[in-house]
């Protein structure tokens, strides 16, 4: 179908290439500045004496781990729908940022540990050396640049993994700062910094894997979106014309993306092709409009009687039709049928007969139709009314 104002070109839900590679880009350059900063710091926190620096080399190997799994993540997302994922792999994106918020977890209670068993010893440690505040603050300097890439990169593709990386690095730099601050305290003969500054940092870990796995979760569990966003949909759909109402709208997140669905109350008297246009006209304003708007079904139902004894209790056509045609057989035969339509409404469904009359016939078209309806709610007790049209051959 060619687009027109009303139906604009949908977007693809295929990931956009360029802000793919961006996203592996920059994880990459994390990847190879945290494994030598991770492996640096905490060879030279063992060496220096300092058990914050080794907290903050475990917490940028976390970081490592994040990179590495972020870059799984990428790879699988940035493929689009296929038989099995009908939807995309949005989600490998949510999957490896709960996995990156866990793996932060597990290293804050690890470091919390130890750093309580350090400021429970009897005996203090010595002091750490200069050599481990100068790698704190190197690493203060890398992580913070890191940060500021990253969060550009995640932010502009609209990546909450990304962003979620980017804050390791900004954690991991605020660390450093801890760490430092710790390193000098015990310099300074107060050997009790140290261990408190490991502490501090594992807190800020188990913050950062809270903020960032909090959301994870309601996504994986498919928790409503935001009343921002069902806000925005569910007026783009009200404003479209032909729609009168709407109901049961459902919004939710997808990887970057959100999937929603809802019912659209029509006029119950137009036709099915008119309803389904006006679906169509939704849908297509709703994607344009909604930026993250990925996926939307959309149900057409009667206004008025979207739930009641026509739509839910009403005998199908197979059957009305079936004592129809043997009423017009018994007792009609000279009339032609040439068109059932049924509407089904709370009150009971409306019969229109399109039908040829022979000339006799014309002059009574009235009183045929009352006899025919007398007839029909007899055997169909679900039937409200008959209404008979005459159609020339």
């Amino acid at each position: 179908m060619t687009p027109t104002a009303d139906t604009p070109e949908l977007p693809s839900s295929r990931p956009d290439a360029a802000q793919a590679r961006a996203k592996r880009r920059v994880t990459w350059v994390g990847l190879l500045v945290n494994l030598p900063l991770a492996l640096g710091k905490i060879v030279t926190g063992w060496t220096a004496g300092s058990q914050a620096l080794v907290a903050d080399g475990v917490h940028s190997l976390a970081d490592l781990a994040s990179d590495v799994t972020v870059l799984w993540a990428l790879k699988h997302s940035a493929r689009g729908p296929d038989s099995k994922h009908p939807y995309g792999h949005g989600r490998f994106e949510t999957l490896a940022t709960l996995a990156v918020a866990a793996a932060l977890a597990l290293a804050a209670v690890g470091i919390l540990f130890d750093a309580g068993a350090r400021l429970l010893a009897q005996t203090p440690a010595p002091p750490p050396t200069l050599l481990a505040l100068a790698v704190a603050g190197l690493s203060l300097l890398l992580k913070e640049a890191l940060y500021h890439l990253t969060v550009r990169v995640g932010r502009v593709s609209g990546s909450a993994l990304v962003v979620a990386n980017a804050w390791h690095h900004r954690s991991d730099a605020l660390s450093s700062v801890v760490a430092a601050l710790g390193i000098a305290g015990g310099m300074a003969g107060l050997p009790l910094f140290d261990p408190l500054a490991a502490a501090v940092i594992a807190a800020m870990l188990l913050r950062v894997a809270w903020s960032q796995g909090r959301p994870a979760v309601h996504e994986l569990v498919d928790t409503q979106a935001t009343e921002e966003d069902t806000r925005a949909i569910a007026r783009v759909l009200r404003a479209t014309p032909g729609v009168t109402g709407l109901r049961a709208l459902r919004v939710r997140q997808h990887g970057n993306a959100l999937s929603a669905d809802a019912s659209l109350l029509v006029d119950p008297e137009i036709t099915v092709t008119e309803g389904h246009r006006i679906s169509e006209a939704a849908h297509s304003r709703a994607v344009a409009a909604i930026r993250a708007l990925d996926h939307i079904v959309l149900h057409i139902e009667p206004d008025g009687h979207a739930e009641g004894f026509g739509a839910m209790a009403a005998p199908l056509r197979a059957e009305i039709e079936q004592t129809l045609r043997g009423l017009l057989g018994r007792h009609w035969p000279a009339i032609t049928l040439r068109e059932i339509r049924l509407g089904y409404f709370d009150e009971g469904i409306n019969v229109d007969l399109v039908a040829h009359l022979c000339d006799a016939d014309r002059p009574r078209q009235s009183q045929l139709e009352a006899e025919i309806t007398r007839h029909m709610r007899a055997a169909q007790p679900a039937v409200a009314r008959v209404n008979l049209h005459c159609v020339s051959e």
